[in-house]
């Protein structure tokens, strides 16, 4: 059974289908987003947008090249823009939750904090909390007698110098106790 999209909006130069919602965090977010540019005499572009995780990732991208058409070439792969379709087409798609339905015209403000919200969750930005500091403190103590800032390093997937960030903010959030020179017991 293949589902419905929940909107299509059509175009001379585009098509777009937009997949049902999704509720994440406060937003309300499309499962997919495709959109299908046509060439008129240039290769048609096509593009799929998944949310995976709850975070939208580029699923697919092709070109095609109709009977009337040029052969797709190196400057078309070179002239598609991909970090246009999260940052600006999926982000015109993310419904603002204080409106009933969806609509392409969103608000500056909004637009900006739905943009921000999607690139901290595809950068895997971390929200250093004082939760995530919690964590960060546990790995510590748990391999205090050898390497704990190392340890910290590898469980979080960062480097050394990260990791010393971590644990300095631990210690200033009073997790970690101050240290000396030479003392690594905490």
């Amino acid at each position: 059974m293949v589902k419905k999209p929940a909107h299509v909006i059509e175009d001379d130069a585009f098509t777009i289908k937009v997949g049902e919602y999704v509720d994440v965090g406060m937003l309300r977010m499309p499962s997919y987003v495709e959109i299908t540019f046509f060439g008129y005499g240039e290769p048609n572009s096509y593009a799929r947008i998944e949310l995976r995780n709850n975070i939208p990732c580029i699923a697919e991208i092709s070109f095609h090249s109709g009977e009337k058409c040029r052969e797709v070439q190196q400057r078309d792969l070179r002239d598609f823009d991909v970090s246009y379709l999260i940052d600006v087409l999926y982000t015109a798609a993310v419904a603002d939750p204080r409106k009933s339905d969806w609509s392409p015209e969103q608000d500056g403000a909004f637009d900006r904090a739905v943009r921000n919200f999607l690139e901290e969750r595809r950068t895997g930005k971390r929200v250093i909390n004082t939760e995530f500091l919690k964590q960060v403190t546990a790995v510590y103590r748990a391999n205090i007698d050898h390497a704990p800032t190392q340890a910290v390093a590898r469980t979080f997937g960062v480097k050394y110098r990260m990791a010393c960030v971590y644990v300095k903010k631990a210690r200033e959030r009073k997790l970690l106790p101050q240290t000396k020179q030479g003392r690594a017991k905490a």
